[in-house]
């Protein structure tokens, strides 16, 4: 008897969506309220306004990384009886998936363990490295890694959305279409890093956002089925 992963694929969709709520919406609604960054100017003026409760956004994050290798995983593991062109496509997401949590959890690192030491005790000689890797910059290292991160995840998304083909019509275009939007975030990226941070940045996140908690959401109540 083929082994069913369908709890694995609800517990890493919960485990997800409480992270992209956390990490997304809640989070940045308490740090605005609370202990803002101002707008980038200099290392000099980011490490003056910086405070730990600013990184509460990556720690949450860490729930997101960790639901979607579970999510991805158990559809892969799900497979077993499947066509080989989908279970081919599915090792690809999870592929994909991981090369998603590798970069994205190492912008965490950063943010949470390097940059938050250099801006507690900050030296006017460390201005070179909070450049380029404090995300309150929007030129900055991190930020692209960022964009081109979850554009990643876009295309394990993608790939996993012939999962659905024949079982959900709704899930299969909600992947596709966050594939879409995540690529569409990696062009515009390299065609200006700066956007992140602009009111059209914004709202592309807010709208991702609510694409993937949208996603979460039926995907759970799917598998939970």
């Amino acid at each position: 008897m083929q082994p069913n992963y369908n709890r694995l694929i609800s517990l890493g969709a919960a485990v997800a969506l409480a992270g992209f709520v956390l990490s997304g919406p809640a989070a940045f609604v308490f740090v605005q309220l609370t202990l803002p960054q101002p707008a980038w100017v200099s290392p000099a003026l980011f490490a003056k306004h910086y405070h730990p409760v600013q990184d509460i956004p990556y720690y949450f994050g860490l729930l997101l990384i960790g639901g979607m290798l579970l999510l991805v995983a158990g559809h892969y593991l799900n497979t077993g009886r499947e066509h080989p062109k989908l279970r081919f496509a599915t090792l690809l997401a999870l592929a994909a998936t991981t090369v998603f949590a590798g970069l994205i959890l190492f912008n965490y690192i950063c943010q949470t363990t390097f940059v938050r030491h250099l801006a507690l005790h900050y030296q006017p000689e460390y201005d070179p490295v909070l450049v380029a890797f404090s995300m309150a910059n929007p030129m900055s290292l991190c930020w692209a890694i960022e964009m081109w991160g979850y554009g990643i995840l876009g295309v394990a998304t993608w790939l996993l959305s012939g999962y659905y083909t024949g079982k959900n019509t709704t899930i299969r275009w909600l992947l596709i279409g966050n594939g879409l939007m995540s690529v569409l975030g990696v062009v515009f990226t390299v065609i200006d890093v700066q956007w992140v941070l602009t009111v059209a940045g914004l709202v592309a996140y807010a709208l991702w956002n609510l694409l993937m908690i949208v996603l979460m959401v039926l995907i759970y109540r799917h598998f939970r089925k």
